[in-house]
């Protein structure tokens, strides 16, 4: 029996690690493009209208973290107002994640909440009264996104996005990696606000409040384009060094398409394509820079096309499968 004891020992060890607790943080880095945001900078859509934002609000609820095999942990009754005009940071408490696969979320609030009178929550809560307000009306609910400002070749064309609506109440994805280190874990991920506008025209400026057309548009680039890991927590690979990262056609065609590399260097990457559940269902070793990777899709539904570089995510994008 005593030659057993040196397993239970390292199986104790192990145990304990598994089981420690770490204080979770989640960070949202605000962009426009590769800068920092800032109201009212001037920045380009992937259509090449201009615009400047002098307002942009919106609620995260509904956070869950996958982690350490398939592990899930939920973060119960949290709800985030987020200005993009300030710092995010957030505690999420202390919770047995040690390696983090993937988190999701929500933009918005979820139907039980969202049509409760704003009175009823405590003058420091996220869901309480707000100036500009954030809410619509008992029954529209809330502003899900609050996004506002000026656009056109001479930004003098307003635009205002208020979004909102129980049926565009849609999960978020960010595939990612991080790990935790002396106690704490940060969650890190990057919110480019260009891509809030994607293939929305709005040179002629655009006033949308609602649940319908371009409110909806908006609603779905913060669901699929918005958000990415933050390369600068899951890789220590500088950014700078991936020149090209495209994948097209998005959507793909008949379950075809393409991804196509260049870098700085000769880095070798893997490619790691998940679907929503996180199940690898494509992966390429030895890509390089010039490299053009073909990938065949079985299925219609959305993915993600992860560049990935010793174990780690350094980059993502979603890709959407139509057949």
């Amino acid at each position: 029996m005593k030659k057993f004891l040196p397993f239970l020992t390292l199986f104790s060890l192990i145990s304990i690690s598994v089981d420690a607790q770490n204080n979770v943080r989640l960070t949202i880095n605000h962009k426009l493009g590769d800068n920092a945001f800032a109201l009212n900078t001037a920045a380009e859509n992937n259509i090449g209208h201009s615009f400047k934002v002098s307002r942009l609000q919106y609620y995260v609820s509904k956070i869950s973290i996958q982690h350490d095999g398939g592990l899930e942990t939920a973060i119960e009754d949290l709800y985030i107002l987020v200005n993009a005009a300030e710092m995010t940071e957030v505690d999420l408490g202390s919770h047995e994640i040690n390696v983090v696969e993937q988190l999701t979320f929500r933009v918005g609030v979820d139907e039980e909440h969202n049509h409760l009178d704003p009175a009823s929550w405590p003058s420091d809560h996220p869901l309480a009264p707000t100036f500009p307000s954030m809410h619509w009306g008992w029954a529209a609910g809330y502003r899900f996104i609050a996004l506002e400002g000026k656009a056109g070749p001479n930004l003098n064309q307003t635009f205002e996005m208020h979004c909102l609506g129980d049926q565009n109440y849609y999960r978020t994805i960010v595939p990612m990696s991080a790990v935790a280190e002396n106690g704490e874990l940060n969650i890190s991920i990057d919110a480019d606000y260009t891509r809030a506008l994607e293939d929305i025209p709005v040179n002629g400026g655009i006033i949308v409040h609602g649940e319908t057309d371009e409110a909806v548009d908006v609603i779905d680039n913060f669901r699929f384009y918005v958000f990415s890991p933050s390369p600068g927590f899951t890789s220590t690979l500088d950014k700078a060094a991936i020149k090209k990262f495209n994948v097209f056609p998005n959507p793909a065609l008949e379950g075809r398409s393409q991804v196509v590399l260049e870098t700085e260097g000769n880095q070798v990457y893997q490619l790691s394509i998940t679907d929503l559940l996180g199940r690898q269902v494509q992966h390429f070793d030895g890509v390089r820079s010039g490299d053009q990777v073909g990938l065949n899709l079985e299925f219609n539904g959305i993915y993600f096309v992860n560049l990935v570089k010793n174990g780690q995510i350094v980059l993502s994008e979603k890709l959407i499968s139509k057949r």
